[in-house]
Order: C-alpha cells, then structure tokens, then sequence
C-alpha cells in the first residue's frame, strides 16, 4: 500500500485548526469530506478511497481536508454549522489555491459545498456533488437513516458497521468493516450526538439557484441511504446541472465517475498520457479486455483480486483518457497496444 500523504494544518479566522493533505498536480480540486464521518489519514487504508485520490491526482492536485470537530482537525470549538463549514471550505482554499478551483462535495460535505458555490461564485470553477442532498430534513430524518443513527446512542460499534454496510449495499462486508473503522477513528459517540443536535438545521435548499459553477451530480445506485430523488431536485435545481448515476467500487466512485469529472474539467483528453506511460500490468489488463475477458476472467488469469482489475482499468482510462472498455479496446487496436 502505498504511504499516505502529509498531514498539514491550517487555521479558520475564528481559530480553528484544519487537517488536510495535498497530492498530485494541475488544477486543484478541493474535497469537502463527509462531516464527522471521515478522516483524511484513516481513509487512505481504504482501497477504494485511495484509488480514486490517486486517480484524481493523475489530472488535479487533490486537496482532502477534515471539516471542524472530526477526523484530524480540532475536535471542539466554532459549531458545525453550515457557515461554520463554509468558513472552513474558505481557509483551506485561501492556504492551497489562489486560483478558482474545483470543489468536490461528498455525501453531508455537499451542503457546505453548495453553499460556498452560491457566497463565492468567483473562487469554484465547478462544483461535484457525490450522493448529497439539500436539506437534512428531507435525508438525515428519513426512516431508514433515522433508525440507523438512533443505534448510535445504544450501540456505537454496531451503528458504524451496519452504516457501513447500508451505505456499499450490503453487498462487501470487507469493505464495509474498513469503513466502519475508519467512522470511529473520525469521532466519538458523544461527539456524533452532537453533530446531529447541529445539522438538524441544515438547509441550503435556497441558495441551489445562485450556484453559478458548472456542476455534475454524482449518484451511487447501490447506496441504500443515498437517495436518487434527492440527487435529482440537486440536479434539477442548480442551474445547468447534470446528473450521473454510476456504480462504485468500496463504496467510492467508478470508472465511468471519474470520466465524467474530468470531462466537467475538461481534462478528459488534453490529460491522457497514453500507452506509454501504462505500467507493465495495466498493458496486460489491457491485452486480456481486448480479448474480450471480464474482470473477474482477468482476475483468475492473472491471479489478482477483481477490485485490483478494477483499479488498473481506472488508471489505464485516466492515461489513455478513455471512459470505457469499448473506448480503450479501440484506443488499444488503434496503437497497437503501443504508441512508444
């Protein structure tokens, strides 16, 4: 596994202290985490997570922060609320990008997103949003989610394991168990109590309409607390917004996501690096899907896990900027299976 980058700090104008790490290079995308629920060094032993940090960071500089009072960033003081959040958007992008930037909100860090796109249209070149929504009220108290949080009050270990598995669709338990370690290296019981008690009111419902950003809307469809009709009053209400509902791989985004990111970008092409620069596995990943073989058929013959097949076509489309199999097998004839 490779080491996770270098926890930095930097300081919100009303004192808070802020995690984040910076990897990659060319334009910076600023990711807004899930509040409370991530952290910026646990997530890196996720292999989904990594995967698509180090895919990003083939065309952004990839900025991961931790939003105030979970994760690495200072546990108390400044509230959670939406300005507060925003308050921490801005620090980090005043230490790390003096040019208009990406910004990339995950899950409840899409709120803080949505609302710092509205306040500084200037600063975000454009706005994802991945499974967010606009209000808690319609999300956070819906039954499902409602039930799940109310175990957190009785049962800590067993509320971060089966939000886990609720949130990859129950369907790996392997990784869901990584990311129920990651939510309780991110907070603590009390302190998620009262992350609750604080977005209770979040709503940035009215500012969607002054989002001026191109935006992309990103929906998992086997996240079972994800809703695909929240993501689509997102879409539908910030202006020029686009929805794309996609699978995933550890409950992170797949392939196709991330073509659609960098085709927001517009770094899709102009980035690729091509064959050349594909390592020995990835060109033999390559070979076997234009013999037509599936990953789990490519995972056998090479005797490497199926999400390892996963993430050498991911990089494989990033460098030859492709968006899928068709696209790379016809990439690959074209070249040969060398442009060297």
């Amino acid at each position: 596994m490779s080491s996770p980058p270098v926890i930095r700090y930097t300081r919100t104008d009303d004192d808070v202290d802020l995690a984040y790490w910076r990897l990659g290079r060319g334009p910076v995308l600023i990711h807004s985490p899930n509040v409370q629920l991530g952290h910026a060094g646990a997530e890196w032993s996720v292999p989904g997570m990594r995967r698509w940090y180090e895919a990003l960071a083939r065309h952004f500089t990839v900025v991961r922060f931790d939003h105030r009072g979970g994760g690495l960033s200072s546990r108390a003081g400044g509230g959670q609320s939406i300005d507060a959040l925003v308050q921490d958007i801005d620090a980090v992008a005043a230490e790390t990008s003096p040019q208009p930037f990406v910004l990339l909100g995950w899950l409840s860090g899409g709120l803080p997103a949505i609302a710092y796109a509205a306040r500084y249209p200037s600063r975000v070149s454009h706005l994802v949003l991945w499974c967010s929504f606009a209000r808690n009220a319609d999300h956070g108290l819906a039954p499902r989610l409602g039930a799940l949080f109310q175990m957190a009050a009785t049962d800590w270990e067993l509320f971060t394991e089966s939000i886990s598995q609720a949130a990859l669709g129950w369907r790996d338990t392997d990784a869901a168990r990584r990311w129920a370690a990651v939510l309780r290296d991110a907070t603590t019981p009390n302190e998620f109590r009262a992350f609750l008690e604080a977005r209770r009111e979040w709503d940035v419902a009215d500012r969607l309409g002054q989002v001026r950003a191109p935006t992309l809307i990103l929906h998992d469809r086997s996240n079972a607390l994800a809703s695909e009709e929240r993501s689509r009053e997102l879409a539908s209400s910030i202006p020029g917004a686009s929805l794309f509902i996609c699978d995933t791989v550890d409950g992170t985004p797949g392939d196709d996501a991330l073509a659609a990111v960098l085709a927001l970008a517009g770094l899709d092409v102009g980035r690729a690096g091509g064959l050349a620069e594909l390592t020995p596995r990835e060109r033999e990943v390559l070979g076997l899907v234009v013999e037509g073989a599936t990953n789990a058929q490519i995972a056998e013959r090479l005797f490497i896990s199926v999400d390892t097949v996963t993430r050498h076509l991911t990089h494989v489309y990033a460098k030859t900027g492709t968006r899928s199999r068709a696209q790379a097998v016809r990439y690959a004839l074209e070249r040969g299976l060398s442009d060297s």
